[in-house]
């Protein structure tokens, strides 16, 4: 969809600047591409314990989100027929498995790239299991969105893939950064996307009223001076769906969706991942995990 974008993006893309394959060719490049999740930064964090309950095909239960997830090693491929990067685990599809998809798009001006090397973003989200779609970049326009969630689903149903029979087609979130949250609002209403997240950016254009499912803001506060956080404030306003809101303490535009991994995380396992009863009540009541500490948070339109 060819539009202007609205004044209030322009902060977001001033701040946030910085600086095709067919499918066996994909699978080869799949199989050779792989990287440790653990890193030095990880070291001091928490390794997740495991719920001893069944989860059958769904991803594995955690006790907490705090570090890397039960997933040890992704695997990255960074060349994909949309263009963009594909991460997913290297254990993919064991013990039936089926995996949920997450659709992110960076800020403007950057690529995958970037989130790689400013905190390992991939590592982290693929260490618990989602099978990761991410746009070479974000302009706005929701329709490199549709493309990655188009192909990623195909994959599912090619036999030379990797992903072939292990996703779970019917659990997809989306999301994005800055102009990458822009471009969610974008591709959005999709009939098939479970929860949509959006850090520091916004719709600008009231488009947050037209969402059709659960969704996550988060910004940086206002004494930080993220640009999104106004819009995100708006967004707010006229969401009409389930929506929780947070504010996180000692995050600016550029750090709020890395500090805010865990909320992340977890809201996607109860979205995603059948994992309600344990993530659900850290964001829904007062004494939640990310209701309290460095989240700020608002609801509206729970039941």
């Amino acid at each position: 969809m060819n539009k202007s974008l609205p004044f209030s993006v322009l902060p977001i893309l001033l701040s946030f600047i910085v600086g095709c394959a067919d499918d066996a060719s994909f699978a080869s490049s799949a199989a050779e591409e792989s990287a440790q999740v653990a890193t030095a930064s990880d070291a001091t964090e928490s390794t997740p314990e495991l719920d001893t309950a069944s989860s059958g095909s769904r991803l594995p239960r955690v006790t907490t989100t705090n570090g890397p997830g039960p997933y040890k090693e992704v695997v990255k491929v960074k060349s994909t027929p949309p263009g963009g990067w594909l991460i997913y685990p290297k254990d993919i599809g064991k013990d039936g498995v089926k995996h949920p998809i997450f659709i992110f798009g960076p800020g403007g001006g950057t690529t995958p790239a970037t989130y790689e090397t400013s905190g390992k973003h991939w590592d982290r989200y693929g260490s618990y299991g989602f099978v990761i779609y991410v746009l070479p970049r974000s302009t706005g326009d929701g329709k490199a969105m549709k493309a990655g969630l188009d192909w990623v689903l195909s994959q599912n149903e090619s036999a030379s893939s990797p992903l072939h029979q292990k996703l779970d087609t019917s659990k997809i979130a989306v999301a994005g950064h800055s102009m990458g949250s822009i471009t969610t609002f974008d591709f959005l209403p999709d009939p098939r996307v479970t929860t949509s997240i959006h850090i520091s950016g916004g719709s600008g254009q009231g488009a947050a009223g037209k969402l059709t499912k659960p969704t996550m803001f988060i910004a940086g506060p206002d004494s930080s001076g993220d640009p999104g956080k106004p819009n995100a404030d708006k967004d707010f306003r006229d969401s009409k769906v389930p929506t929780y809101y947070t504010v996180v303490t000692g995050s600016d535009h550029m750090t709020s969706g890395r500090l805010a991994w865990e909320a992340i995380i977890a809201w996607m396992l109860w979205h995603l991942a059948g994992q309600e009863d344990q993530w659900k009540k850290e964001f829904l009541e007062p004494t939640g995990k990310f209701q309290q500490g460095i989240y700020k948070s608002q609801l509206k339109n729970w039941k």
